[in-house]
């Protein structure tokens, strides 16, 4: 027998079942998401494209084989990941910029609040500079929160928590600013989304309010070592790979 957990879209294609048996000693991926789309209830939440399917924990696409068979036992796990690709579309602006080390006599929460109160049609964002390894990763993670808005799916009410969950891989909002959370006198990431009036005066107050540093959001090993350590996996991997995972990670975070 083979367990088929369902998450996100996944689950709601099935009728809302979290979890299936499969009565066979063996089946490959393939022939388990035929199961699936022949009794689900909404088949184009089952677009391949748009799953990531693991077999006891291992993304069957780094498995040896075009089609990773799971055997009796074996938990299979489907989940529809958010791609942040079809924001393309969306009039919306984001702004990604790189501070530096905000003066360790101010606290960190209050200048956050601070920059909202003070730009209220922008939905705004700050983490450690540290938590963000290159400004395509910010960006990405952005563009990822969007598209979880716009489909209704975000992990929290607002889409600057949902940005700081998926920046964190956790949907634990305290976990995520231990993480990832801003801390006296370091860099920090401001990620700001435009609700249709544009960003240019906010851009244009932040070079005036604080010293903008891009440079401080830069992929540097240090950042390779300790997010690869996050995620469990070797140090030594490409930049390109890292920034994959973590995109990826974020991608099928589910409430």
């Amino acid at each position: 027998m083979i367990t088929i957990r369902l998450l996100g879209g996944a689950k709601k294609a099935v009728g809302g079942q979290a979890s299936l048996e499969l009565e066979r000693s063996n089946a490959s991926v393939l022939e388990i998401l035929q199961f699936l789309e022949r009794m689900a209830v909404e088949p184009k939440l089952l677009r391949r494209e748009n799953l990531i399917v693991a077999i006891n924990g291992a993304d069957s696409s780094a498995l040896s084989g075009k089609d990773p068979v799971a055997k009796s036992g074996d938990v299979v796990t489907i989940v529809t990941v958010v791609h942040g690709g079809s924001v393309q579309k969306s009039k919306r602006e984001i702004v990604v910029k790189g501070v530096a080390p905000v003066s360790s006599g101010l606290d960190p929460g209050q200048v956050i609040d601070e920059m909202r109160e003070k730009h209220k049609s922008l939905s705004i964002q700050v983490t450690a500079a540290d938590a963000v390894f290159g400004f395509e990763h910010a960006h990405r993670i952005a563009q990822m929160a969007l598209e979880a808005e716009s489909r209704k799916i975000m992990l929290a009410k607002k889409i600057e928590t949902d940005l700081l969950l998926r920046l964190a891989y956790t949907n634990q909002i305290s976990e995520a600013i231990a993480r990832v959370g801003l801390k006296k006198g370091k860099s920090a990431c401001i990620v700001a989304l435009s609700g249709g009036h544009g960003t240019r005066g906010f851009e244009d107050w932040l070079g005036k309010e604080f010293e903008v540093d891009d440079s401080v959001l830069k992929q540097t090993v240090k950042k390779r070592t300790e997010l690869s350590k996050m995620l469990g996996i070797g140090a030594n991997c490409r930049n390109e790979y890292l920034l994959d995972c973590l995109v990826e990670r974020a991608a099928i975070l589910v409430n």
